[in-house]
């Protein structure tokens, strides 16, 4: 069966509240929040008190052979209808309110599985890398970096939902890399051995998974996408700069 993601476009300069219900919600396991829905049947997601949510990012998939349709309703408010499975995989879902509940309701004659559910909270504003000033980004020092590659990242996810990608492995190894980047120069010169070594480790990933995504139809005509992909680029540029770095070498 063809998967549907529903994501939400919006960018956030800060790592933004996410509510993931893989990982279950408010004493529910991910079960509750995580299943096959027909015919009126519905998943109900309620705050203890009013929750203000930024977007939603829902992957589903259609289990009969005719079109499955669903319904997402915040506080009874219809926000989106999701066509499962559909031509064009990728929905928003907007919110930017304050809501007490969330639902997703599967419509008469309708059979789908809830496969991924996710719920974000942030109301900030991603600040793109690449937009920034030659001056700006002179001041950014390693840590920086390794910081912005995760932002790049979680945006990414908001996008598409990394742990379902087929370059989950490399999305992985980037996160990880970015994440010892940033503690290292925390604790050491920029210039350590050990740094020097991790930055060219995480520039070695962000080419790797460069070469994959921009021969990616689903990242390459997308605008949210490509500007992700040109501010990774773009910290990959200024790290080798840096450190002087042979290209050929990384």
């Amino acid at each position: 069966m063809k998967k549907l993601l529903i994501m939400g476009l919006f960018a956030l300069n800060s790592f933004a509240g996410l509510i993931d219900l893989r990982d279950g919600f408010d004493g529910k396991s991910k079960r509750h929040f995580l299943k096959t829905l027909k015919n009126g049947q519905s998943v109900v997601v309620n705050f203890d008190r009013p929750q203000y949510v930024e977007s939603i990012l829902i992957s589903a998939t259609g289990k009969q052979r005719s079109y499955s349709f669903g319904k997402v309703y915040a506080d009874g408010d219809e926000v989106a209808t999701l066509g499962i499975p559909g031509r064009d995989p990728i929905y928003p879902i907007i919110v930017r309110g304050t809501v007490s509940q969330i639902t997703v309701f599967a419509t008469e004659g309708s059979r789908f599985k809830i496969d991924n559910f996710k719920i974000y909270t942030g109301n900030g504003r991603y600040s793109s890398y690449s937009s920034q000033s030659f001056l700006q980004s002179a001041n950014y020092g390693v840590s920086e970096w390794g910081e912005e590659v995760l932002a790049v990242m979680f945006e990414l996810d908001r996008l598409y939902d990394l742990s379902v990608s087929s370059e989950r492995a490399l999305f992985k190894s980037l996160k990880q890399e970015s994440m010892r980047l940033a503690a290292s120069e925390k604790v050491r010169e920029a210039r350590s051995l050990k740094t020097f070594k991790k930055a060219k480790r995480l520039v070695e990933v962000i080419q790797s998974l460069e070469n994959i995504l921009i021969e990616n139809d689903i990242f390459i005509f997308s605008f949210d996408a490509d500007r992700l992909l040109i501010d990774l680029m773009t910290i990959k540029e200024d790290i080798i700069e840096e450190y002087d770095f042979v290209t050929q070498q990384v």
